[in-house]
């Protein structure tokens, strides 16, 4: 196992074992902003010759300026991560991850329905989000960030996650 992915891993499991995770000791959103991180490093994304994968926050932005801080020196692949903000569902068509906020899960319907057929992956923090076709969705239980992944959404938009992923959610739908 190459020393990235390694610790890639170690960091998850810190994430999800350590007191450190719970949501209640630091900041829920700087936590997420990892997790997107995560989802992002842990997916299959189709060959591209793009030089910037395009992380979009669709409502309003709940993570602030820890996500560009978190951000501003990761890559995904090759690719330097480029942060785009939006209430305009038509500005998602060119993003790789697109987290909806709480304040914009009403249009979920019409979000999936502009990325269908395109490599995004759909990510939420909304109760019962991932039964409406999302990939994955965040939650906090027992003080803790969890989350859980729709993989037939993921196989429907060309995408595939790491088992290394799916062994950290608390549920899989198949």
């Amino acid at each position: 196992m190459p020393l990235a992915k390694l610790y890639l891993l170690l960091f998850w499991v810190i994430l999800s074992y350590s007191p450190h995770a719970r949501a209640g000791e630091l900041d829920e959103y700087t936590l997420k902003t990892a997790f997107l991180y995560n989802f992002a490093v842990y997916t299959t994304w189709p060959d591209t010759d793009a030089s910037t994968f395009n992380l979009c926050i669709y409502g309003n932005d709940p993570f602030g300026k820890n996500l560009d801080l978190l951000m501003q020196k990761k890559r995904i692949g090759d690719r330097t991560i480029t942060i785009h903000r939006t209430n305009n569902i038509d500005r998602l068509d060119s993003c790789q991850l697109v987290f909806i906020s709480r304040s914009s899960i009403d249009n979920l319907k019409d979000v999936i329905y502009t990325l269908q057929d395109k490599p995004a992956l759909i990510v939420a923090d909304s109760p019962g989000a991932i039964q409406q076709g999302i990939a994955l969705n965040m939650e906090v239980k027992d003080e803790r960030i969890t989350f859980e992944a729709n993989l037939i959404v993921v196989r429907k938009a060309g995408l595939n996650l790491s088992s290394q992923l799916l062994r950290f959610a608390t549920s899989v739908l198949q």
